[in-house]
């Protein structure tokens, strides 16, 4: 009896690492389906209350492990502000200027690979849950999770899918585009939705750029290709700042 209970536990134990694995494995892969992002919460979660079980005869441990949990998802479901835009704004700056130099890969959303549209994405999520942790905001963290969740292309981006963004002006090139009537953190989606930047201030932007194959950090005026077609100018809408309202007419200069 007591052999068959060690390998009984063995093999808990040894079903619990190829959980990990998994979660493990799907966090790292560069591309996120809608089906990896599922089988990763159910994943998680099963890892958490697993883990419990397992040291369910180190009581406290387990009870440790349980109430953590269960006080994590309460202090999630709580209300919250929707965030200072100027502290978000610049905590997306620092997490967009992380991914500098990361290879380019279609549909990548993470070190491994990135394209434009995950680029931009990611660092507003990495942005809303590192401000909402630091602050004890779970509005912003959910509003990072929801982004995750839903995943979208440039194109969804230039159109507003799910009020995320607010279309606020469009240019004929972004080298024409002043410095001081963009803010840090505004995207410059293609007319025809192929390819994003996101605008880091000083005349500075960052792509992923996909001739390039990686992630690339620019100064206007450039002779790029990108830099010479017609853009939209989009704002994530948890960074609209109403104390500093837009200028149309600072920025579209080709009208003049």
């Amino acid at each position: 009896m007591k052999v068959l209970e060690s390998v009984s536990v063995l093999l808990k134990r040894h079903a619990w690492l190829a959980v990990f694995s998994v979660t493990l494995a799907l966090s790292l892969f560069p591309v996120g389906y809608w089906t990896s992002r599922i089988c990763l919460v159910f994943s998680s979660v099963g890892l958490w209350i697993w883990g419990a079980f397992l040291l369910r005869r180190r009581r406290l441990l387990s009870l440790a492990v349980f109430t953590t949990g269960f006080t994590v998802i309460g202090w999630f479901c709580l209300p919250g502000p929707s965030g200072d835009p100027a502290v978000l704004r610049q905590s997306y700056v620092t997490c967009l200027k992380e991914y500098e130099g990361t290879r380019y890969v279609w549909g990548g959303e993470n070190r491994f690979g990135i394209d434009c549209s995950g680029l931009v994405r990611k660092g507003f999520i990495l942005a809303n849950i590192r401000t909402g942790v630091l602050t004890l905001n779970p509005c912003l963290v959910r509003a990072g999770l929801d982004l995750w969740w839903h995943d979208c292309t440039a194109t969804a981006l230039r159109d507003g899918y799910r009020s995320y963004t607010v279309r606020i002006a469009q240019v004929q090139t972004i080298n024409e585009i002043s410095a001081d009537s963009t803010l840090p953190g505004d995207l410059a989606i293609t007319t025809d939705g192929s390819h994003v930047l996101a605008y880091l201030g000083n005349k500075t932007w960052i792509e992923a750029d996909p001739n390039e194959r990686k992630v690339l950090i620019i100064e206007t005026p450039s002779d790029r290709a990108w830099f010479r077609t017609p853009v939209h100018l989009v704002r994530w809408h948890h960074l609209l700042d109403d104390s500093r309202l837009f200028n149309r007419d600072r920025i579209l200069m080709f009208n003049k």
